[in-house]
């Protein structure tokens, strides 16, 4: 059976020392030995290939741990729930195997591993294990001996500060992000051949770097894109999910606006919020078909919550041009008021920028 899992391909991985906080969180100290332990006695050889690897027990791990002094309880929630979580190993039965997250990982990553092998520690030996937690001071030269087995680390990999290398991380994390990131956080973006590279790059996958007017960082589809998509119904809402969002935007933007409480165009104000009971008293839809869509839009970033029971417009919303916040304002007076003049021009005009097919040419 083939499966497909999506995974970095090589260069193109979350890069911490670029990235900075904003990086994927790394495993903690307790669930990091007992990956190790566990990548060991899958993967005793490593001349052969690292996955899938051999079963192993659970009780093996946990007498490895045992005697490196880890804490019990810390190394089962790491075996049942943390590493699982992350699609590092799987249960089959009574034993444990590598997960599907293994044969994803990326070529220098793998090579990585593979040089460090032999400072992983064993859990079939247990002198090997049953050690002090930090090295003579004798041996602290010693390359194979430098390193706790309390405290392992990641092989060292060769710095690479090319164009090409920062631009795919400063993607990484922007296409990553649930919202955009500030500048402090993309220092990088400032160099203009740097956010040059990051354009191109962008461009060749049909998106586009977006500054939004907070000064923040993000990135979208550029309007062609998304036209054609939409177009296509690619990635497209359901009539239920429009609506409530249309709801939520009403609520939370539009509304306060027009009492006076904001002046800005915007639709990623948090300061107003709206429940579920409000959305209900829109009777063409049931509570539980607004609830369903409410899932489904905070799931995709299009809302998102603010306390128990409020929501308010998502980070996703930040990622539109202002050609596509101005085409929602309008969505949104046309849905309201559409007999009105100001739709009625609306209308004209969208019907005039329609490109004219040849059979309305030459009839």
């Amino acid at each position: 059976m083939t499966r497909l899992r999506l995974g970095w391909p090589a260069g193109s991985a979350p890069d911490v020392e670029q990235l900075g906080e904003q990086a994927p969180a790394a495993l903690a100290r307790i669930p990091t030995l007992v990956w190790a332990l566990c990548l060991k006695a899958a993967w005793p050889d490593p001349t052969l290939p690292h996955y899938p690897g051999q079963p192993f027990s659970a009780q093996l791990i946990e007498t490895a741990c045992a005697h490196l002094g880890a804490d019990c309880k810390s190394v089962s929630t790491a075996l049942e729930r943390v590493l699982p979580g992350h699609g590092l190993i799987v249960a089959v039965g009574p034993l444990l195997h590598l997960g599907p997250a293994v044969a994803t990982l990326p070529g220098p990553t793998i090579a990585a591993l593979r040089r460090g092998h032999h400072r992983l520690p064993d859990p079939y030996q247990q002198h090997a294990v049953h050690c002090a937690p930090h090295p003579p001071e004798s041996h602290a030269d010693d390359p194979d001996t430098a390193t706790s087995p309390h405290e392992l680390t990641q092989p060292e990999a060769s710095p690479r500060h090319s164009s090409e290398h920062i631009s795919r991380s400063i993607i990484t994390a922007l296409e990553i992000a649930r919202g955009p990131l500030p500048p402090r956080d993309l220092p990088a973006l400032s160099d203009p051949d740097i956010r040059a590279h990051v354009q191109a790059a962008l461009a060749d996958i049909g998106r586009t770097l977006i500054r939004t007017p907070q000064g923040t960082w993000t990135t979208g589809y550029p309007d062609p894109v998304a036209e054609a998509l939409a177009a296509a119904g690619i990635g497209t809402l359901s009539p239920a999910e429009r609506t409530v969002l249309a709801l939520v935007l009403l609520h939370t933007v539009a509304l306060p606006r027009a009492q006076g409480r904001h002046t800005h165009p915007h639709w990623n104000a948090a300061q107003h919020s709206v429940t579920l009971r409000e959305l209900a008293r829109n009777r063409a839809l049931t509570k539980t078909t607004i609830r369903e869509a409410l899932r489904t839009l905070t799931a995709a970033g299009m809302v998102d919550t603010a306390g128990q029971g409020n929501y308010v417009p998502g980070p996703c919303l930040q990622r539109l041009s202002e050609t596509r916040i101005a085409a929602l304002w309008e969505d949104l007076i046309l849905a309201g008021r559409p007999d009105g003049h100001l739709a009625r021009a609306i209308a004209r005009r969208r019907q005039a920028a329609r490109p004219t097919s040849p059979s309305q040419e030459h009839p």
